[in-house]
């Protein structure tokens, strides 16, 4: 059923017809408060305070760690790697659960050891673990090898105000998925003040349109996501790399140091219902 109007499977003909509507030279979303001034303090304050530290190479070297973080990796880069690396300097979590993990597990791991004195409580849950996750690295304290439909709920009860929740799921709602898990099983479960990390969102423009046409992807995560958000009293954004980018082009290039790039990450707060 690949693009009939029954499947979730993208129809490209009609997405040709209709790239005017999906992807519009000024995107608008509509009933999401987007916190700009909020976003706007962590570009001029609180990114120029922890930027400085960050001295991760743009590539791996020849004699490199397996574990070394390096900053053009093809997962977790550009404004994301920063916005992590700051979020845990400034907000010195106690726990943070990851959703799929890799390169910006090893990023938080070095995190912990070098800036953390080791006292962060990193758990990674991911099914299918790069070979560098399965041999161990300083600063991860467990690694999961599940689903994270098969994780206790209980295990995200131990989040207090301030840790952190970072999902990078399979990014496709469908019956059975772990995104559906997240949002409608471990999300209410959250207590307030939890941070949440949601990666490849694009808001407030769609996925990028060569995703879908070149590359094939059919993700649907980030409708959820905008839906969940939209006229919402549960979450409170905090930051959006691509939104960012889209809104405040200049206080990006500022806080990188006359550097101009994004990324997909979208960072929330839970808030008391």
């Amino acid at each position: 059923m690949d693009g009939h109007f029954y499947s979730p499977i993208v129809n490209r003909a009609e997405l040709r017809r209709d790239e005017a509507r999906i992807w519009p030279e000024d995107a608008d979303v509509l009933g999401i408060d987007f916190n700009e001034t909020e976003q706007r303090r962590w570009l001029s304050d609180v990114l120029p305070r922890h930027l400085p530290f960050y001295d991760y190479p743009d590539e791996p070297g020849t004699d490199t760690d397996e574990h070394a973080f390096y900053s053009r990796n093809p997962a977790f880069s550009w404004l994301d790697s920063r916005m992590l690396f700051t979020v845990l300097r400034e907000q010195r979590p106690q726990r943070m659960i990851e959703i799929g993990s890799g390169f910006s597990s090893l990023l938080a791991a070095d995190v912990n050891c070098r800036f953390l004195d080791g006292k962060l409580d990193l758990s990674c849950i991911e099914p299918y673990p790069r070979d560098f996750l399965r041999r161990g690295v300083p600063g991860i304290s467990r690694l999961i090898e599940h689903r994270a439909q098969d994780v206790p709920l209980e295990m995200f009860s131990t989040l207090e105000a301030g840790d952190i929740l970072f999902i990078d799921s399979s990014h496709v709602s469908k019956t059975g998925s772990d995104v559906n898990h997240i949002c409608f099983r471990i999300f209410p479960r959250l207590k307030e003040g939890v941070l949440i990390h949601i990666h490849d969102i694009f808001l407030p423009n769609d996925y990028p349109k060569n995703w879908v046409h070149d590359i094939g992807l059919n993700w649907n995560e980030q409708y959820l996501v905008q839906a969940m958000l939209m006229y919402s009293r549960g979450f409170e954004v905090i930051f959006g790399c691509a939104y960012a980018l889209a809104r405040f082009p200049d206080l990006v290039k500022q806080a990188l140091g006359g550097e101009l790039y994004g990324g997909g990450s979208l960072w929330l707060r839970k808030l008391p219902l």
